[in-house]
């Protein structure tokens, strides 16, 4: 009984050092490398969106960003440019949409990451 009780700290620490480690971004290293492409474009739309761009252009931007995203989030950096675009025919429901403000967040961390925004450039990224 006495062996078990010195064993708890141990495996407490263990699973504690697990789900560190799974939540520290070990699934971006699995996940492929966007193209030069894609963080070109993304670190385009980085920079031109602190100028404050006209939505057109915010559309041609995320339009590029779509066109090379990497397959994991294709579908989401497409909605992204889809909600861009319904915003500028007047539609105004995509405005603080929960559904949309996720694809856009997994398009701004899938850039940031992938692209080592952060690394490469400190003070720069998305």
């Amino acid at each position: 009984m006495q062996g078990m009780r010195a064993l708890r700290p141990w495996v407490a620490l263990g699973i504690v050092a697990a789900l560190m480690t799974g939540c520290s971004g070990e699934s971006q290293r699995s996940l492929p490398e966007p193209s030069a492409a894609f963080c070109n474009a993304a670190q385009r739309y980085d920079t031109r969106l602190a100028q404050k761009p006209s939505l057109a252009e915010q559309i041609q931007l995320v339009g590029d960003m779509a066109h090379h995203a990497p397959k994991d989030i294709a579908g989401d950096a497409q909605a992204f440019l889809d909600a861009l675009r319904r915003r500028a025919d007047g539609d105004r429901s995509v405005v603080d949409n929960p559904k949309v403000q996720h694809a856009v967040e997994n398009v701004n961390r899938r850039a940031a990451n992938g692209c080592d925004f952060y690394h490469r450039d400190p003070g720069n990224g998305i």
